[in-house]
């Protein structure tokens, strides 16, 4: 139990190293490519920082572990909702633009009634994470051109979040290659550990995935969340 337990702790600690080389390797790639801070904030640093919650159920489910993969998804929701928008709100009042009430609440309700839907028959298929992905292209580039709209404030919030990274391009593929072997080795860890753990304390694998490790790869965006709030 132990030994998984620092399993799993290694595999963390490995999630976060890789995220953050994966997001400032890929956005200086982006910027040195010609492509404009606000479309960088709105999807490389975007998915980067959700990139340890895929690696980690994309390891499980090719594992043959699909309550790992599974828990992971929707622990790791929930803990976005009431554990990282929660702390956030106790460490300073939280603004909430119009836009977040009118279009993206609705629209994460939604994708989450369509998911319920969809695992509903107890299996999600090729056909259905075909749907889900697509889902996420168009969303995607929605919040891109809208953003565009928006972007004299956003573009100069990231516009300094990315400005320092390195501007050569060897670096940039550098950091992005390292960044994707790290992540992929610590998920190995996490999942290992978190089989362990399971298994050693007499739970199903999808009761960790819900808690442990859903909890585990919500941690980047709990730092980002927490020091954004810090900094007012």
């Amino acid at each position: 139990m132990v030994t998984d337990l620092l399993w799993v702790l290694a595999g963390l600690l490995l999630l976060l190293a890789g995220a953050e080389l994966l997001v400032r390797g890929a956005s200086a790639l982006a910027l040195r490519l010609g492509i404009t801070p606000v479309v960088v904030g709105l999807t490389v640093v975007a998915f980067g920082t959700s990139s340890p919650e895929l690696v980690v159920s994309v390891t499980a489910a090719l594992h043959g572990q699909p309550g790992v993969a599974l828990g992971n998804v929707v622990g790791s929701n929930i803990c976005n909702l009431a554990l990282i928008l929660g702390l956030t709100a106790l460490i300073r009042p939280v603004a909430v633009h119009t836009r977040v009430i009118l279009l993206d609440m609705p629209l994460m309700i939604g994708v989450s009634l369509v998911t319920w839907g969809l695992l509903a028959d107890g299996r999600l298929g090729r056909f259905d994470g075909l749907l889900l992905t697509i889902g996420v292209v168009v969303f995607t580039g929605f919040s891109v051109r809208q953003g565009r709209r928006e972007a004299s404030s956003i573009q100069q919030d990231f516009g300094e979040s990315v400005g320092g990274a390195a501007t050569r391009l060897p670096p940039s593929i550098l950091a992005v290659v390292g960044g994707l072997v790290v992540l992929t080795f610590g998920g190995r860890l996490l999942v290992d550990g978190a089989i362990g753990i399971a298994r050693g304390a007499g739970v199903s694998e999808a009761v960790i995935g819900l808690t442990l490790v859903a909890v585990g790869t919500s941690l980047p965006e709990l730092a980002t969340s927490a020091v954004a709030a810090l900094r007012g």
